[in-house]
């Protein structure tokens, strides 16, 4: 009895509540402020007034960053993508992530903080530009600040954007806080907002807000290691030579001769003449039409998921390789086991579909996060490979 009494009290006082636009000013003192989060409840009107209610939630474990084929250059959608995963990790763990993952490079939080700033002043001023990403952003020395409530204009938090992206570029590290007309807001809060900014895509009228300086997401500190845990191993890879015969085969979960696969795989791809467009286009039906659903190894085959529109990692795998292999293109099956951005580590499968002289990666597990080549909802670097075969027999 006394535990249920004191859960409803705890829940009870760490609701916090956000609606969604803001502001700032840049410093790089002392003061205090936190941030409690959890399951995320919001509405929004017709004229993009958001409203966000969290409250507090369990901790996970996050790894560390690696250094590999850095890109220059990232889309706006791309980090959009990421702000929404790093979003849903806040609402699951309570705190932010030690890195987020885009395009298959992990990046600090630090670095993050730049690249949504730079993305709330594109949007902004309604460029599409792709954001150039600064790297080495160094994590701020002592992150403080105050409780804030109030609400900031859509002017407000395009300015607060532009401070925080001219103190990283001219001090190679994020600040502290960001100073507002109601007061100096956390560095972990400040990433928090931007999330908010940016979690419909088009920004908001406002931002109201409301954190007290108790809550859980500023008490943690995110690590800034970049060091890679084991070897990397690359989830697009090199057409060695190996025949390829296997790889265009039936099987008992691909029916790769079924009239309904066989005619979808054709209506699909019939406008496209290369195998990229083909494959891609597979790939995003795949990913996007049929629905994720978790269950552990086959359970429908490639033609039962087809007619239910839904799957696990293994189905959705056996779909997209028979409408790959239906039109004649090689698709294989790839399994391992993998660190999810929820914090889970599962074993998985996805597959790789051979275009030219490369195996590129296709993992229809996630609509969200995932793109053909990309794989952005686990850790590509740090996940185990059990193997690769031209067939699943689990």
């Amino acid at each position: 009895m006394k535990s249920k009494t004191l859960l409803l009290t705890l829940i009870c006082i760490f609701l916090i509540t956000v609606s969604a636009s803001y502001a700032s000013n840049v410093n790089d003192n002392k003061m205090n402020i936190t941030s409690k989060d959890s399951e995320k409840v919001y509405a929004m009107d017709n004229s993009q007034n958001i409203v966000i209610s969290l409250k507090n939630i369990s901790t996970a474990k996050i790894l560390a960053a690696g250094d590999n084929d850095r890109p220059d250059n990232l889309s706006q959608s791309e980090i959009i993508a990421a702000s929404q995963n790093v979003g849903e990790y806040i609402s699951k763990n309570g705190k932010l992530p030690n890195y987020v993952i885009i395009s298959d490079y992990k990046y600090s939080m630090s670095e993050f903080m730049f690249l949504l700033a730079k993305t709330v002043e594109y949007k902004y001023k309604e460029s599409d530009a792709q954001i150039s990403v600064k790297y080495n952003v160094k994590s701020p020395a002592k992150p403080v600040g105050v409780d804030i409530e109030g609400k900031f204009s859509q002017e407000d938090y395009y300015d607060f954007s532009k401070r925080v992206v001219n103190f990283i570029s001219s001090k190679g590290r994020a600040p502290n806080y960001v100073s507002t007309p109601l007061g100096y807001m956390q560095y972990q809060t400040a990433i928090y907002s931007f999330i908010k900014i940016l979690e419909k895509n088009n920004l908001p009228n406002y931002l109201s807000i409301n954190i007290k300086k108790s809550y859980t997401l500023n008490k943690f500190m995110p690590k800034d290691s970049r060091t890679v845990a084991k070897p990397f191993i690359p989830i697009n890879e090199k057409y060695n030579g190996e025949s390829l015969e296997q790889y265009l085969q039936v099987t008992k979960n691909c029916q790769v001769n079924d009239k309904t696969i066989k005619s979808l795989a054709i209506n699909l791809t019939k406008k496209y003449n290369n195998d990229y467009q083909k494959a891609e286009t597979i790939f995003n039906y795949v990913n996007n039409e049929v629905d994720y659903v978790f269950y552990y190894n086959s359970k429908y085959g490639a033609k039962n998921a087809l007619s239910k529109k839904g799957g696990n990692c293994v189905d959705k795998s056996h779909l997209m390789i028979a409408l790959c292999r239906a039109i004649n293109i090689p698709a294989r099956y790839v399994h391992g086991t993998c660190n999810f951005i929820s914090g889970n580590t599962y074993g998985h499968v996805w597959t790789q579909i051979l275009v030219k002289n490369t195996w590129i990666a296709a993992d229809p597990s996630n609509s969200r996060y995932n793109k053909f080549g990309h794989i952005n909802n686990w850790d590509t670097r740090s996940y185990t490979l059990k193997g690769i075969y031209d067939e699943v027999k689990f």
